[in-house]
């Protein structure tokens, strides 16, 4: 099995709110956490690439499972401590040329399977997050940790091995990885008070650029709604393999106005442009990428 294999993965995008004394048809978008908050969120998602090249077709389709755990170990003034696991992780990679390439379930590791004992790894491994008011994700702690479990999980021996796979899951994994990934689903939250109907922009960096336009849809005492309108730019090098890809992309987020958590996230891309490949001499062969992602509070 190639361990090189290109996956994508996305964290979790949350919602608070706080009404401000001093404008009461305005709303201030904010974390409002409490110690010892716990949720749990199942996600889904589905990522369909199209390369064609002289007449012929790729597509490769990468569907993942998880379920993953956050817990507020500490309030601050102007931020808050999470602890987040794994509960599972799953993932099966199909190309319509070569068939099933990975197939693994992190609760369900198969012995002398590289990649499924890579992702046992991540079970039950504990992060820290520091989470601020506005939704940026100010640190990630134990990522780099976290991906030294993944390798050791294999019983990997060859150095060379190790390495490699190393600067693969430190993409991802790391807690600069992490990061970014998670900061994509959670900063979404204008710097000033808004009322429904209200838009405002942001943008997220890394490998997926986007250029958010968010707008509170509704508002009542028991749930809100906001939906995004976003431009991104799709741009990675992996293992020599480059995509330059532009598209759209469209959030529909539904919270509990409760305690301000999600209900559900659902988002929807597309982005189509080229990329290029070593083994096929690097010419331009026109790739689009096609998601989908849900994300639904389980407990």
């Amino acid at each position: 099995m190639n361990p090189k294999i290109f996956f994508r993965f996305l964290g979790l995008g949350l919602l608070f709110f706080a009404i401000p004394a001093t404008a009461w048809s305005q709303q201030e978008l904010a974390y409002q956490l409490k110690k010892d908050d716990f949720f749990k969120i199942e996600q889904k998602a589905q990522q369909r690439i199209v390369q064609e090249l002289e007449g012929s077709m790729h597509e490769l389709t990468n569907d993942l499972e998880a379920i993953f755990t956050f817990k507020v170990i500490q309030k601050n003034e102007s931020n808050f401590i999470i602890q987040m696991a794994f509960e599972d992780f799953g993932m099966k990679t199909t190309s319509n040329l070569q068939g099933v390439l990975i197939d693994v379930k992190a609760s369900q590791p198969v012995e002398g399977d590289m990649v499924s004992e890579i992702f046992a790894g991540l079970v039950g491994y504990q992060l820290q997050m520091t989470l601020g008011k506005s939704g940026k994700i100010e640190e990630v702690k134990g990522g780099n940790e976290l991906v030294e479990n993944m390798i050791s999980k294999a019983s990997i021996t060859d150095d060379f091995t190790k390495n490699l796979m190393r600067k693969s899951l430190e993409k991802e994994f790391s807690s600069a990885g992490l990061a970014k990934s998670f900061e994509q689903m959670t900063y979404f939250y204008p710097e000033t008070p808004v009322s429904v109907g209200d838009v405002w922009k942001n943008e997220f960096t890394g490998k997926l650029k986007a250029k958010n336009n968010w707008k509170l849809e509704a508002l009542d005492s028991t749930e809100g709604k906001i939906q995004g309108n976003s431009n991104i730019i799709v741009d990675t090098n992996e293992n020599g393999t480059v995509m330059s890809l532009t598209g759209t992309q469209q959030t529909a987020i539904i919270t509990n106005a409760e305690n301000g958590f999600i209900k559900t996230i659902a988002s929807e891309s597309f982005a189509e442009g080229v990329s290029k490949m070593p083994q096929m001499g690097n010419v331009d062969i026109p790739t689009s990428i096609k998601s989908t992602i849900s994300y639904k509070l389980i407990q």
